[in-house]
């Protein structure tokens, strides 16, 4: 899973209680902090913290959320209740729902300037609501009798959390086009998921109760839900923004029970652990909630010791290998794009991605055969097969480059690759193919590109299937 590093964040004017609740690309953070005067906003830019107070506010501010270009909203209390405000350059506009009676709260807010929140009718019923260009409307859940709406990203896409009919559970809900699909963290205690913000990439950040009553935070990416826990939040942790570059804002209840806002910011994965032996790739499969989605697993005695998120590719980027294409001695992964057949390098190493490197592009009628140290230097070449002619061609790669390709010849179609090996024992790679027609098994044997040897090994009835070849134990100076 995702690791994070933490930064406490306490407004030098707050008194014990400064909650965090939204960030912008560019790491602006918004929030409330608490004097003896009341609940007052901030923005802290980098450590310095300037205060917002709404002209029309008696009884505190809020701000909740903040966008790309400055453009801030929260609420503030007068005599008359609670009210949404928009403060842009200096200058506060008041967000009143038409239909609200005496409470009205902005919450988040996208780069086109569309705002979500909630307000109270008449009846003390809650209600999500947009608000665009002096156009309202309501976003209510479906499955709530209570709907608020706590986030927007650029493409309109809200998240947020409704009330169950039994008045007593609470679900998230991400909503799009009409359409609510509700959230429960798998680790909650029935009906206690909030989901408070979500960047441009469809991460969702937000907290939920477990079944010990304990609050955490999470971050829900791809289908995949990541906790997120302050190790100061002694009492519970609330994650409340997140932005493009996937840092998460919120507040803790340390164990004196005080309120700290804190940033947290997505770090290198961790290097394996002690007695790691082999590592596992996964892939998330494209008819799935974490498609695209690549997982590192550390191994050894038989068990798994470690797991950690690599990244996310486009499910149009199809895995191919696991190889050295860097030149070094770590393990390189490449992936190859179905619509273009472009082939991307992604370096390795203590667990994480270190670089990526773009290999090129080949015809989708050339197919991947296999690879192999076919050139003789080392490292890891490509064979790729064109499916129309059976023409067979070896690619070079040394150092995230394809620096050579060689034209082998002619294959029949008839024949498909049954295995690459050391098969000659003269320590290159050669490849074995099999005739789907008769069974017969041919052995090339290859060395500096080139094909120097073929050899007819024989026969196995087709009810008989290849599914692997290895370099024998006895080969490596080991008894089998």
């Amino acid at each position: 899973m995702p690791v994070y590093t933490y930064t406490t964040l306490d407004d030098p004017l707050g008194i014990n209680n400064t909650l965090a609740l939204g960030i912008d690309g560019s790491g602006l953070i918004v929030g409330q902090y608490t004097d003896n005067n009341g609940e007052h906003g901030f923005v802290d830019s980098g450590g310095s913290y300037a205060t917002l107070n709404d002209p029309f506010a008696t009884s505190g501010t809020g701000a909740s959320g903040i966008n790309a270009t400055g453009q801030i909203v929260g609420s503030f209390a007068d005599k008359n209740g609670t009210h949404g405000f928009l403060e842009s350059g200096g200058s506060y506009t008041t967000l009143d729902d038409p239909n609200f009676s005496v409470f009205t709260t902005a919450q988040g807010i996208n780069g086109s300037g569309q705002i979500v929140g909630v307000y109270q009718d008449i009846f003390g019923t809650y209600h999500g609501f947009e608000y665009n260009s002096g156009t309202w409307t309501n976003i209510d859940d479906p499955l709530g009798v209570n709907t608020y709406a706590e986030g927007i990203t650029d493409n309109g896409r809200i998240v947020g959390y409704y009330l169950d009919p039994d008045r007593i559970h609470y679900h998230g809900f991400f909503y799009l086009h009409g359409v609510y699909t509700t959230l429960d963290d798998p680790n909650a205690q029935p009906g206690a998921t909030f989901a408070f913000g979500i960047n441009n990439a469809g991460q969702i950040a937000g907290y939920y109760s477990d079944h010990n009553g304990a609050t955490h935070g999470f971050v829900y990416n791809n289908g995949i839900y990541t906790t997120i826990d302050d190790p100061i939040g002694a009492n519970g942790t609330l994650a409340t923004g997140i932005n493009d570059a996937g840092q998460v804002v919120g507040y803790v209840l340390d164990g004196n029970f005080q309120n700290h806002g804190f940033l947290a910011t997505l770090g290198p994965n961790p290097p394996p652990p002690a007695g790691t032996t082999a590592d596992m790739i996964l892939r998330g499969s494209n008819n799935s909630l974490v498609a695209g989605q690549y997982e590192i697993y550390d191994i050894g005695n038989n068990a798994i010791l470690a797991a950690y998120q690599l990244g996310q590719a486009g499910t149009e980027w199809a895995f191919v290998t696991l190889g050295g294409f860097s030149g070094s001695d770590t393990t390189d992964m490449l992936l190859r794009n179905s619509n273009t057949g472009g082939f991307e390098v992604y370096d390795i190493s203590n667990n994480n991605i270190t670089n990526a490197a773009f290999l090129g592009t080949v015809g989708l009628n050339w197919q991947v055969m296999g690879f192999g140290n076919f050139s003789s230097l080392g490292e890891t070449d490509m064979m790729l097969r064109n499916m129309n002619t059976g023409g067979v061609e070896v690619y070079d790669i040394s150092n995230n480059q394809i620096t050579n390709s060689v034209f082998m010849g002619t294959v029949g179609l008839n024949w498909q690759v049954g295995g690459f090996g050391n098969f000659s024992s003269l320590g290159e790679s050669d490849v074995i193919l099999r005739n789907t027609m008769t069974g017969g098994l041919e052995v090339y044997d290859i060395s500096n590109n080139q094909i120097t040897n073929a050899v007819f090994m024989g026969t196995v009835g087709l009810n008989w299937q290849i599914v692997g070849t290895v370099i024998s134990a006895t080969s490596r100076g080991k008894p089998i």
